[in-house]
């Protein structure tokens, strides 16, 4: 009973060592709108879809010294007050990003479609995880 109490304790101090790294790479990992796409009347980085959702491409790059998984990015569609529109989450596609290696991602604001879409005056894209490499 005691080697198993003692292997549970040793199993859930390493899955808590793991996730407080995996924070840590959240912090390496860096998001920003891609700004060289031009829409009509849009800002940069931003189109309307078919569906009439506002989107917001950015890029995800990786500055920590090690492969990472999965980069989930969350945004928000701002007015010209600051007050929140909309919000969205993307993941990227890549199952791995290398150090220095960049991903797109491209962030559906569901809630944010028709005249929502004139007041969208910015955008907040921020890392909110980054899974371990697989």
């Amino acid at each position: 009973m005691r080697i198993l109490v003692a292997s549970l304790a040793a199993i859930a101090a390493f899955a808590w060592t793991a996730v407080a790294g995996a924070g840590e790479l959240k912090d390496e990992v860096k998001v920003e709108v891609q700004g060289t796409e031009m829409h009509s009347g849009m800002a940069p980085g931003t189109y309307v879809c078919a569906g009439g959702h506002l989107h917001v491409k950015g890029t995800v790059q990786n500055l920590a010294a090690v492969p990472v998984g999965q980069v989930k990015v969350s945004g928000k569609a701002l007015d010209a007050e600051g007050k929140v529109l909309g919000t969205a989450t993307a993941s990227t596609k890549q199952p791995v990003l290398n150090p220095n290696d960049k991903a797109a991602v491209d962030l559906e604001f569901l809630s944010v479609t028709g005249p929502l879409l004139d007041k969208v005056k910015s955008q907040e894209l921020a890392v909110v995880a980054v899974a371990p490499k697989p």
